[in-house]
């Protein structure tokens, strides 16, 4: 919105839906391919606070999540006091902070555990997470087989000009390949404006 761009993604019903926007905020996840460039979560959380803004003028109900080591989570509802509410957890609640808020680790199955007890059984998802580690890429196949339509929006932070960096890049390009061939699906988010990366990804899907 910020931008004039549209930068927003669609939960997969025409009527009004229920749904949840989680964001990958572990200190895993704060990764970036160039020091100087925003990192993964900084580009999630504001892909997340424009998202969430679009989907609640639209008429559904989102909440917010962060899968970190602290527990935040605002259940999905709507109007403009809940949008507030979305705001500002976003622009000053440490999980969602540019930086690590905390040297805490995080059990990725239990959170996931955690936010399904939490949402309706018929709750869509949009997650954001730049696939840095297989545990991530199972808790949402998880989601998705327990009934939760999912779209993941993944934020590309990997390099290729070390043989390291080109073994993650390798290896995160499995974990979407792998996501896609469970159905689940996914927005690969590189340089490009979000709008490009959405437009790209829906002539797979």
């Amino acid at each position: 919105a910020r931008t004039g761009e549209l930068s927003t993604l669609e939960f997969r019903e025409e009527r009004a839906a229920t749904g949840g926007l989680v964001v990958d905020s572990r200190r895993r996840s704060y990764l970036a391919a160039d020091p100087n460039a925003e990192n993964a979560v900084e580009r999630s959380v504001d892909a997340a606070g424009r998202t969430f803004s679009a989907l609640l003028d639209s008429g559904d109900s989102v909440g917010l999540a962060a899968l970190c080591a602290d527990d935040r989570w605002l259940r999905p509802g709507s109007g403009t006091t809940h949008k507030a509410r979305a705001q500002r957890l976003l622009a000053v609640d440490p999980a969602f902070a540019p930086t690590p808020a905390t040297d805490g680790s995080t059990y990725v199955t239990g959170k996931v555990r955690q936010l399904q007890r939490r949402l309706p059984r018929d709750a869509q998802l949009i997650f954001f997470s730049p696939l840095c580690d297989d545990a991530v890429a199972r808790a949402i196949r998880r989601l998705d087989a327990a009934g939760h339509l999912v779209t993941v929006v993944s934020p590309d932070p990997t390099a290729r000009d070390t043989p390291g960096r080109g073994l993650a890049w390798i290896e995160r390009r499995l974990r979407l390949s792998d996501l896609r061939s469970a159905g689940v699906r996914v927005v690969e988010w590189g340089d490009e404006p979000l709008a490009a990366a959405v437009t790209r990804a829906e002539k797979r899907w």
